[in-house]
C-alpha cells in the first residue's frame, strides 16, 4: 500500500507541476482519483463548472467540480480532476452533453462493480446505458473510440480555499 501511495504522489506531482493543465471543454469526460488512487468517479463536464455525474446511491445530478472532488462525504482524497484529451487539447462530444443533461434527476440501480459511473459516462458518449464500461480502463477505450481521447490531462482549476 505505501508503494502504491508513494507512487500515486508522484505521478501527481507529474500531472500537476510539470505536464501542460487544461481547461474542460463542454462534452469532456472527466474523472478524479478516489481512496488514495485505488479507484475512480468520472462524470461529463457540461459547462459552467458543472458535471453530471452518477452519485454513489443512483442519482444522476448536476454538482461543481469542488463537490465532484468531495464525494465520500469530504473523504475524498484527490486533488485533482483529469480531463480527456487529443494530444494537448480538450477532446468533446457535444451528444455526450445533451445525453448528460437528459439524464439528470434520474435513478439507476446503483451498484460499484455492475452499473456505476464509468457506465453512466461511457453511456452519455454513446448513447448506450446499458453498455458494459465498468472500470476507468473501459471508459477511457470507449472514449478513445467516440471522441480521439489519447491523453489526460489535470483540469487547471483554481485553488480551492
Amino acid at each position: 500500500m505505501a508503494g502504491k501511495l508513494i507512487s500515486n504522489f508522484a505521478e501527481s506531482f507529474v500531472d500537476n507541476v510539470i505536464r501542460d493543465t487544461v481547461y474542460p471543454v463542454p462534452g469532456s469526460v472527466v474523472y478524479c482519483e478516489l481512496t488514495f488512487g485505488l479507484c475512480e468517479h468520472s462524470g461529463i463536464y457540461i459547462g459552467g463548472d458543472e458535471i453530471v455525474h452518477l452519485d454513489g446511491s443512483g442519482y444522476i445530478e448536476r454538482v461543481s467540480s469542488k463537490e465532484f472532488l468531495e464525494r465520500l462525504k469530504g473523504l475524498n482524497t484527490a486533488i485533482s480532476i483529469y480531463v480527456s484529451c487529443e494530444d494537448k487539447a480538450p477532446a468533446r462530444s457535444s451528444m455526450a452533453v445533451g445525453r448528460a443533461k437528459e439524464m439528470v434527476g434520474h435513478k439507476r440501480a446503483y451498484n460499484v462493480i455492475l452499473d456505476n459511473c464509468h457506465q453512466f459516462t461511457s453511456g452519455c458518449l454513446t448513447g448506450n446505458f446499458n453498455n458494459t464500461d465498468n472500470f476507468l480502463w473501459m471508459l477511457k477505450d470507449t472514449a478513445r473510440r467516440e471522441i480521439g481521447a489519447n491523453s489526460w490531462r489535470v483540469w487547471n482549476r483554481p485553488p480551492v480555499g
